[in-house]
């Protein structure tokens, strides 16, 4: 049997989801933005089945998430009853689960069951945050972040690498910089680039500690901000990461098979306790790694 095509398929999941709608929900809740959403969404599931680290574009912040909220607003503004909406996501979830019954191979799988049962849910909580907020966006921290990965910006970055410096020297503890600096061919803002800028931060975010500082620096850099942690530690964990993220890029396809990393790493107090002077070392030990040198 041929392999079903995943175009199809959300195509066909979004048909069968307008066509659940009752005469009156159709006139009120569905439009061309609505099938853009829904059309998002059901490619998410599909892609979290096969891919676990996808989970986090359905957690808070993620992709996912902020689209559902996005629509949850847009719902919101529109007078629509909230009673409404969760309908709306109970028809989402009956459609995409009526989908997966029907596939030839239905092998009951109970950790990717309870991974998708955790996305609707998600998607639910992003809704009702959407009505609970004053607000016209459901994220007061929104300015913060960057649009596309849902992590922190530069400038909240640079912020907290300033606190964190301080607290370091009050106490006497270690504070080491990562930057991943991302070397590719896509076009800037390209859904491909835009793709691959999800999945470093996916990768990064699921494997950072809690104390942990990510941030997107730039088009093309990340940077990872690690307390009380030493050069030479740094150094591994940064190693770590970027092989980790290279097999990601690797597993989501061609495309990405040729995308490069490197590393720049500072820390305090060896290379000073500015958070200027920090990212200018680690700017500087690219530009060394890059020249070959040791």
């Amino acid at each position: 049997m041929a392999a079903i095509s995943r175009k199809r398929t959300v195509s066909e999941m979004v048909e069968s989801f307008r066509k659940g709608m009752t005469e009156e929900d159709i006139a009120d809740l569905w439009d061309d933005e609505t099938g853009r959403v829904v059309q998002g969404i059901y490619k998410g599931l599909l892609t979290c089945v096969e891919d676990e680290l996808y989970l986090q574009e359905f957690l808070p912040f993620g992709s996912l998430y902020r689209l559902a909220g996005q629509h949850g607003v847009v719902r919101r503004t529109s007078n629509i009853p909230i009673d409404k909406v969760m309908q709306e996501h109970i028809l989402l979830r009956d459609v995409f689960w009526e989908y997966k019954r029907a596939q030839p191979s239905r092998e009951h799988d109970f950790v990717v069951e309870k991974r998708i049962c955790q996305c609707f849910n998600s998607l639910m909580q992003a809704t009702v945050q959407a009505y609970q907020t004053k607000e016209p966006t459901m994220d007061a921290l929104r300015p913060l972040r960057d649009e596309v990965t849902g992590i922190f910006g530069d400038n909240y970055f640079m912020t907290r690498l300033e606190e964190e410096l301080k607290r370091a020297e009050r106490y006497l503890r270690n504070l080491t910089v990562v930057i991943f600096r991302m070397k590719y061919d896509f076009a800037e803002g390209s859904q491909e680039e835009n793709e691959m800028m999800r999945a470093v931060a996916r990768v990064l975010r699921r494997s950072s500690r809690a104390s942990d500082i990510l941030g997107r620096m730039s088009q093309a850099e990340f940077a990872m901000m690690l307390p009380e942690t030493p050069y030479a530690e740094a150094e591994k964990a940064g190693e770590r990461l970027k092989n980790l993220l290279l097999e990601y890029l690797v597993g989501m396809g061609s495309d990405y098979a040729g995308v490069g990393i490197s590393l720049g790493i500072a820390a305090y107090p060896e290379h000073g306790d500015e958070a200027e002077v920090l990212m200018e070392e680690t700017a500087q030990s690219i530009l060394r790694a890059e020249a070959g040198e040791s």
